[in-house]
């Protein structure tokens, strides 16, 4: 996917959030990032991340690299993080 595809996408705005915590579906402790928007009682509008790893980073952003486990099938993912 290029730089264009990308942008097609939109955007979800939040705040990410990454903490160490008991992680049910690995059965271990993992770093897992979360995307919180509005106020508490609103769904997450994405999967957490587990396993969130720094991939990369720049002055304009950074991606987080782990693993999003949907209906008990897991994925590698990537988060492309800017401000914005």
């Amino acid at each position: 996917m290029n730089a264009q595809e990308r942008r097609r996408y939109p955007a979800i705005k939040g705040n990410v959030m990454v903490n160490s915590t008991m992680c049910s579906e690995l059965g271990r402790a993992a770093n897992v990032a979360e995307v919180k928007v509005g106020i508490p009682l609103d769904p997450d509008p994405l999967p957490p991340l587990q396993d969130a790893t720094l991939a990369g980073m720049a002055v304009t952003g950074f991606v987080l690299s782990g693993i999003e486990c949907i209906d008990g099938c897991a994925y590698a993912q990537a988060w492309w993080c800017r401000l914005g």
